[in-house]
C-alpha cells in the first residue's frame, strides 16, 4: 500500500554552507527573532479579546509561534532562503518565496500516518530536532497547516512557526508570491538579455567606414586592382560579421535558452552577405561623392623633401646578388687554388653576414618608424596615396568634389612613374632580403658539398696509386668556417 506521503517533495541539503551566512544557525535565528519580534502581532490580537469569525483558526496553536506575513518577512530577509525550511500544507501555485517543501495530506491520525509524517520530517530537516520550520496553507480558515504543525510537535519539533494568515493573507501584506519574483527575475534577466544583444549585435553589425573605402582605393593603383582589393575585404568582413555573431548568439544561449534574440541573431546571419555589400557600396558612394574630403589631406601632407631623399636613397638599393655577387669557383686543382678558394669563401660569408645584419637592423627600425627618407616617413604609402587618388583627380573624375589636381601634381613632380620604379625596386630588395641571403649560402654551401665530392674523389684516386701521386691533398684548415647551414657530416676539406 503506497505511503500517505508519496507526494511529499523534499529538498535535501537545505542548510548547506553559503557566503555570508557562516554564523551558526540558531544564533542567527536568535537574533532574527529579536529583531523581528515573531508572535507579537498575533499575541496582541489575542489580548484584544476580539471575537474570531466564523470557521477562523484560533490565535495561537500549541507548540508554534503564530507569526504574522510582516513577520515571516523580516524573518525570511535576516536568516536567509536556507534558515527556515518552509512548508505549504498543501499542493498550490501561489507558493511564498523560499518554499521548498509541499505536504498535501496531513488529515488522518493514524499512528502509520505519525510515523510517515516523521520520516518525513526527518528528511528534510537532517533529524535535528530544533530545525526551524513554517507551516501555512491558503488562509485563516484553513486546517490543514494547523494538522502539520501538530504532526511536527508530536515528532518532537522545538522551532516551530504557523503563518496563520496563510498565503491570501501574504498577498493582502502587499507580499509577493514566489511566481511573482519569478516572472518579475525572468522578465529582468530577458531586458538584460535583449540589451546585451543590442550592444552586442551593434558592435557585430558596424559597417565599413568611409575611411577604409578610402584606404583600399589608396592601396588599389587600378581599377582591377580595386576591384579584386574590395572583393578581398567585403568577404573578410562577411566572415568577421559572422564569427562575432555565432560567439554572441553562444553567450545570449547560455544567458537563456530561450530568449528570442537567437532567432535576431539568424536573421542577421542571413542577411550578413546583403547587409555587408550595402555598407561597402554606401561608403564608396560617399567617397566618390566627395574625393577632395579624403584624399587632399593625405596628400598635402607628404613631405616632398622626404619623399625625395627617399628616391635618392632607393637609387642606391642593390639587391644581395648586385652586393655580394655568387660563389662559383672552379674546383681547385692546387694547394694555392685551394687556399684562395678557402680565403674567397670566408669573404663571401663575411659579405653576407654583414648584409644580413644591415637586413635586421632595417627592419627593427622600421618597425619603431624609421624609414628611408627620414624618421617616420613612409615613401611606400605616399606613394600608395598618389596612385590610389589618382582616379580622383578633377582631370579625370567628374565630381564637383573632385581632388584638385594641383595637389595631385605636386607630389606626382616628384613621384614621377620612373621614380615609382625605383622605389618598388627598394621595397623588393628589402623584402626579399632574407630570402635572396639565404638562397646564396645555399649556393655557397653547394660548391662546398661539390668541391668535398671532388676531393674525396681525389683522395681515393690517390690511395689506389702505388706512387701516391694521383692528386693534391690540401692541407686542412685550423679554423674552417661554413657558410651558414646544417651540418650532418662532411668529407675533409672545405666545411
Amino acid at each position: 500500500m503506497p505511503s500517505p506521503l508519496a507526494a511529499v517533495v523534499v529538498v535535501v541539503a537545505l542548510f548547506a554552507a553559503a557566503p555570508g551566512f557562516a554564523q551558526p544557525r540558531s544564533e542567527r535565528l536568535a537574533v532574527a527573532e529579536q529583531q523581528c519580534s515573531p508572535g507579537r502581532e498575533a499575541r496582541a490580537a489575542a489580548a484584544s479579546g476580539a471575537p474570531l469569525p466564523e470557521g477562523a483558526m484560533p490565535w495561537q496553536v500549541p507548540g508554534a509561534v503564530t507569526i504574522s506575513p510582516r513577520e515571516a518577512h523580516c524573518l525570511f530577509e535576516r536568516v536567509g532562503p536556507l534558515g527556515v525550511v518552509v512548508v505549504a500544507a498543501m499542493r498550490t501555485n501561489d507558493k511564498i518565496p523560499g518554499t521548498l517543501v509541499e505536504m498535501p495530506q496531513v488529515a488522518g491520525d493514524t499512528e502509520e500516518i505519525r510515523q510517515a509524517y516523521a520520516k518525513a520530517f526527518a528528511r528534510f530537516t537532517g533529524g535535528e530536532k530544533d530545525t526551524p520550520m513554517l507551516f501555512y496553507c491558503h488562509h485563516d480558515r484553513c486546517q490543514l497547516s494547523v494538522l502539520a504543525v501538530q504532526r511536527a510537535v508530536d515528532a518532537g519539533y522545538t522551532r516551530l512557526y504557523w503563518l496563520r494568515a496563510g498565503n491570501s493573507g501574504w498577498v493582502s501584506a502587499g507580499l509577493p508570491l514566489e511566481r511573482e519574483l519569478a516572472a518579475k527575475a525572468a522578465a529582468e534577466k530577458a531586458q538584460e538579455t535583449q540589451q546585451y544583444f543590442q550592444v552586442g549585435a551593434r558592435s557585430c553589425t558596424h559597417g565599413p567606414t568611409d575611411e577604409r573605402f578610402a584606404e583600399i582605393a589608396q592601396q588599389s593603383p587600378t581599377e582591377q586592382a580595386l576591384a579584386a582589393n574590395l572583393r578581398s575585404s567585403v568577404q573578410q568582413s562577411r566572415n568577421l560579421r559572422n564569427e562575432c555573431l555565432q560567439i554572441l548568439r553562444k553567450d545570449i544561449a547560455k544567458r537563456d535558452p530561450q530568449s528570442p534574440a537567437l532567432a535576431e541573431i539568424d536573421a542577421l546571419v542571413a542577411r550578413t552577405p546583403e547587409d555587408v555589400d550595402r555598407a561597402y557600396a554606401a561608403a564608396r558612394a560617399r567617397v566618390e561623392a566627395s574625393p577632395a574630403s579624403y584624399f587632399k589631406a593625405p596628400l598635402d601632407r607628404i613631405s616632398l623633401p622626404a619623399l625625395a631623399a627617399a628616391i635618392d636613397e632607393s637609387h642606391q638599393s642593390k639587391s644581395a646578388r648586385q652586393v655580394c655577387g655568387t660563389f662559383d669557383r672552379p674546383m681547385p686543382s692546387s694547394q694555392a687554388q685551394w687556399s684562395a678558394a678557402k680565403s674567397s669563401l670566408d669573404d663571401y660569408r663575411l659579405c653576407l653576414d654583414r648584409l644580413e645584419s644591415r637586413a635586421e637592423s632595417a627592419v627593427m627600425l622600421a618597425a619603431v618608424g624609421d624609414r628611408p627618407g627620414g624618421s617616420g616617413f613612409n615613401a611606400d604609402e605616399a606613394v600608395a596615396v598618389l596612385t590610389g587618388s589618382a582616379r580622383y583627380r578633377c582631370a579625370v573624375h567628374a565630381s564637383p568634389a573632385c581632388l584638385p589636381d594641383a595637389s595631385w601634381n605636386r607630389v606626382a613632380a616628384v613621384a614621377t612613374p620612373a621614380n615609382i620604379a625605383v622605389l618598388e625596386k627598394a621595397r623588393s630588395d628589402r623584402r626579399n632580403r632574407s630570402s635572396d641571403i639565404e638562397a646564396l649560402r645555399a649556393e655557397a654551401n653547394e660548391w662546398v658539398d661539390r668541391f668535398n665530392a671532388h676531393l674525396a674523389q681525389r683522395e681515393a684516386s690517390s690511395a689506389r696509386s702505388s706512387g701516391g701521386g694521383g692528386g693534391y691533398v690540401p692541407t686542412p684548415s685550423n679554423n674552417p668556417q661554413p657558410v651558414r647551414r646544417a651540418y650532418g657530416s662532411s668529407a675533409a676539406g672545405i666545411k
